[in-house]
C-alpha cells in the first residue's frame, strides 16, 4: 500500500489551533499559509484538522466530480439561516434541488436580457448625481455610491419598485446584517449572537424589517396578480414540473432574500474594484473607451450590444480574477473521500479560496497584474478549466452570474463613456475581514466629465 505522504502546517495554539488567526484576519491568513505550505495544508481547528485546498483539480473534485459528497458547512449556514432562510445559498439536498430548479429559467438570457433596458434607465438616472459632481470637482464615497446604485438595480428588477420612502432604511438594515454576519462567522460557540448586545439588536432588528418588506411586497403581489414584468413575478410563476406546485410565501421570501443580499453587494465591490483598477491602468481604459464610442456611437447601452463588447467583458473577468467578491468558501465532507491521495475523513473541513487559486504562480504569469488579455480565447484555453471561478462552479455556480455580469458591462460602459474616475483613497488598500472582499476602509474619488483624446 502506497504511503501517504506527511503534510505540514501552522502549527497553531494548544486545543484551539489556528481558530485566532482565522477570525483575526482570514485573508492574510490563508494567503500566508499557502505561500509557506503549498496547495494542501492541514489546519488544526478546535482538535480537528481541516484542510486549505489550493489546486484546481481539488476545486473540480469537490465541486464537480464528487459534489454530492461536499455539503455547506452547516455553521455558516446556521449563522446566515435566520435571514435567508432556505434559500438557495443556504438549502441543501432535496430541497436545493428543487429550488434550483425552479429559479434557474429566471435567470435565461432571454428574461435577463429582457430586464435590460429598465437596467440602463436606473444607472443613467442614478449617474444624474455624477454628473452635477463633474462639475464641482467633489470627494465622495464611492463603495457606498456603488452599493446604493446595484441595491436600486435589485429592487427595480426584483419588484418593479425603489420602496422610495423605505429605500434608505432598506439599505441601512441590508449594510448592518453584512457586516454582523461577517463578523459571527468564527463564533463557533454561537454564544456571542445569543447576548443582548447593540449590535446583535440590530442585527435583529434589521432581519425583521427586511422580511417585513419582502412579506408585505408578495402579499400585495398575492392579492393583484402578476404580470411578469420582473423578477417577482417570473419566482411567482414558476411551477415545479412534477407536481406543477409553485413557491410558498416563506420560499419566496428565502429566494429573493439571497438574491438580494448575496447579489447586490457582490457586484457593488465588483464595480467599485473596476473603478479603481481601470483607472490607473490609461492604456487599458484607453482601450475599453475606444471599444465602448464605437459600439455605443453615443446612445446608451441595450442587451444586444454586450455581444460586441468583448475587451470590456475582458476587463471585468480580470477584475474578478483579481478581486473576485465571494473569495473563499468551505464544505464538510459526508462520507470518507480521498483528494490528491490524501484521505478525507467524513466530518472533515475543507477551505478553497478563489483569490488564491486566481493568483498561483505556477498557472497564472505574473499574476498581481492586471491584464484582461488573459481571457483572450487561445489563453483561456490553456488553462486548467478550475483555474477561475469567481461565481463558483460544479452544479451550485451562482445562478445570477449573466445577470450581474450584464449589471458590470453596462454601469462600466456607461461610467467609463462619460467619466474620467481619480481614486483619492489608498491606491492599494488592505483588505477587510469580511464575507467579500471589500477594502477594510472605504474607496473615496471625484470625477470629472471625460477628456477626449
Amino acid at each position: 500500500m502506497e504511503k501517504v505522504k506527511r503534510l505540514k502546517g501552522p502549527k497553531g495554539y494548544p486545543i484551539i489551533g489556528v481558530l485566532p488567526q482565522l477570525r483575526g484576519n482570514t485573508f492574510k491568513f490563508l494567503s500566508s499559509v499557502a505561500k509557506t505550505y503549498g496547495d494542501f495544508v492541514p489546519l488544526r481547528i478546535l482538535m480537528t484538522t481541516s484542510y486549505l485546498l489550493n489546486h484546481p483539480a481539488h476545486v473540480e473534485h469537490v465541486l464537480q466530480k464528487n459534489y454530492r459528497n461536499y455539503r455547506k458547512t452547516p455553521m455558516l449556514v446556521k449563522k446566515l439561516r435566520p435571514v435567508l432562510g432556505e434559500g438557495l445559498l443556504t438549502s441543501e439536498n432535496d430541497l436545493w434541488a428543487r429550488q434550483r430548479e425552479l429559479i434557474q429559467p429566471s435567470f435565461n438570457r432571454h428574461r435577463v436580457n429582457a430586464l435590460g433596458d429598465r437596467m440602463v434607465s436606473i444607472i443613467d438616472k442614478h449617474l444624474e448625481k455624477w454628473r452635477a459632481r463633474a462639475g464641482s470637482e467633489e470627494e465622495f464615497n464611492l463603495s457606498d455610491d456603488t452599493s446604493l446604485l446595484t441595491l436600486e438595480i435589485a429592487l427595480q428588477t426584483m419588484f418593479g419598485t425603489s420602496l422610495e420612502s423605505d429605500f434608505d432604511e432598506f439599505a441601512e438594515a441590508m449594510k448592518v446584517i453584512h457586516e454582523v454576519a461577517s463578523k459571527r462567522i468564527w463564533d463557533v460557540t454561537g454564544l456571542g449572537e445569543k447576548l443582548p448586545t447593540k449590535r446583535n439588536r440590530a442585527f435583529l432588528d434589521a432581519t425583521n424589517f427586511l422580511h417585513n418588506i419582502v412579506d408585505r411586497i408578495i402579499a400585495d403581489r398575492r392579492s393583484r396578480g402578476t404580470s411578469g414584468e420582473d423578477l417577482l413575478d417570473i419566482l411567482m410563476e414558476a411551477q415545479d414540473a412534477n407536481t406543477s406546485e409553485s413557491m410558498t410565501d416563506t420560499q419566496l421570501r428565502d429566494e429573493v432574500m439571497t438574491m438580494m443580499l448575496a447579489g447586490h453587494d457582490t457586484t457593488a465591490t465588483m464595480v467599485a474594484w473596476a473603478l479603481l483598477i481601470v483607472s490607473q491602468h490609461k492604456s487599458r481604459l484607453e482601450i475599453l473607451r475606444d471599444e465602448v464610442d464605437l459600439v455605443l456611437e453615443g446612445k446608451l447601452p441595450e442587451s444586444t450590444d454586450l455581444r460586441s463588447l468583448d475587451y470590456l467583458q475582458r476587463v471585468i473577468q480580470e477584475v474578478a480574477r483579481l478581486r473576485p467578491s465571494f473569495w473563499w468558501f468551505a464544505r464538510v465532507a459526508i462520507n470518507d473521500d480521498e483528494i490528491a491521495g490524501q484521505p478525507i475523513k467524513a466530518g472533515t473541513t475543507v477551505f478553497i479560496s478563489q483569490y488564491l487559486i486566481h493568483t498561483l504562480p505556477s498557472i497564472w504569469k505574473d499574476p498581481d497584474t492586471f491584464d484582461p488579455d488573459r481571457f483572450l480565447p487561445e489563453n483561456i484555453a490553456r488553462r486548467p478549466k478550475f483555474a477561475y471561478f469567481p461565481f463558483g462552479a460544479g452544479p451550485r455556480v451562482c445562478v445570477g452570474s449573466s445577470f450581474a455580469m450584464m449589471e458590470m458591462q453596462f454601469t462600466l460602459a456607461m461610467i467609463f463613456r462619460q467619466f474620467d474616475v481619480k481614486v483619492t483613497s489608498d491606491l492599494e488598500p488592505e483588505f477587510g475581514n469580511l464575507i467579500t472582499l471589500r477594502p477594510m476602509k472605504d474607496i473615496y474619488a471625484k470625477v470629472s466629465p471625460r477628456v477626449r483624446h
